[in-house]
């Protein structure tokens, strides 16, 4: 990730791309899985002094090692409505703190089993460079760092600057790199692919037909006739089928409400939500969530 920074920062100058290590204790090295130690920059500073907060964890023995003013401080960030990014094992921390109940979350398949096991509370997967849930995001470490490094430097900095610091890290196609949910992987039309992958990394995100389309150098009918083609639906009825499926899991398994979880799936009021969910399954949300009891 810092590598990544590093080249956008010099291809915009206008844009300070900066990184801290901060700890509860800032004059104790943190020693790293490779045996290095590193010194923390800092103590906690405001958590809206950053753009983002990210927790790196080891191996899931050591979690319990962490300081836990550094767990609270987590909290405080989140409650400050500072987005907090999970990468590897940070992502059981934040799911060890609540920060990450009844949410999707993007974990390595190694430890997929072990952790939804331990959070059933948290909708896992495996297969995604990252998931964006607007106030939390995680990455299952490795490569897939990058490729979320990239990504917020073309939010921050636009995609001239993102693509600049991917041809400067040499980086091969993170399809070849990162194995695909099957669903996914098997899309033959590689443009069609990166759409999907959009759509799942940002379901609870404002997703236009449009933006989609501009993403993978489409335009709006080339993109539709490709989602028609392959799943029979237009993009933003693509779109709408897999918030839906999500919708399940949260009636499934979580406490909120049908009008909370109509909202959180980008659905105009509950009404629209009860209709289209009826249209997809046969059954409304509540008759659907009492069958799953």
């Amino acid at each position: 990730m810092m590598e990544a920074l590093r080249y956008a920062a010099k291809a915009q100058k206008k844009i300070s791309f900066k990184i801290r290590l901060i700890s509860e204790f800032p004059a104790i090295p943190i020693a790293s899985n490779a045996g290095i130690s590193i010194r923390p920059d800092s103590a906690h500073a405001p958590p809206d002094s950053f753009n983002y907060i990210a927790v790196i964890g080891g191996g899931l023995q050591y979690l319990n090692r962490g300081y836990q003013g550094d767990r609270e401080y987590l909290a405080h960030a989140h409650h400050a409505r500072v987005p907090l990014i999970g990468i590897g094992t940070g992502s059981f921390v934040l799911a060890q703190e609540g920060l990450l109940n009844e949410r999707r979350a993007s974990i390595h398949p190694f430890h997929l089993e072990t952790f939804r096991q331990a959070f059933p509370q948290v909708y896992a997967e495996q297969g995604y460079d990252f998931i964006d849930e607007g106030d939390v995001l995680t990455c299952p470490g490795g490569i897939s760092t990058i490729t979320l490094a990239t990504e917020l430097i073309r939010l921050h900095a636009g995609s001239d600057t993102a693509s600049t610091a991917c041809q400067r890290l040499s980086l091969v196609p993170h399809e070849l790199a990162t194995p695909r949910p099957a669903n996914i992987a098997l899309i033959p039309d590689s443009r069609l692919r990166r759409a999907v992958m959009l759509i799942e990394q940002f379901l609870t995100r404002p997703l236009t037909t449009a933006g989609l389309a501009s993403e993978v150098a489409l335009s709006e009918r080339q993109l539709n006739r490709l989602f028609h083609a392959e799943f029979g639906k237009t993009t933003r009825e693509f779109i709408r089928s897999a918030r839906l499926r999500y919708a399940c899991w949260l009636l499934k398994n979580s406490q909120q409400s049908v009008t909370d979880i109509a909202l959180r799936m980008g659905f105009s009021d509950c009404a629209h939500f009860i209709r289209h969910f009826q249209t997809e399954y046969g059954r409304t949300p509540g008759v659907w969530r009492t069958s799953q009891s």
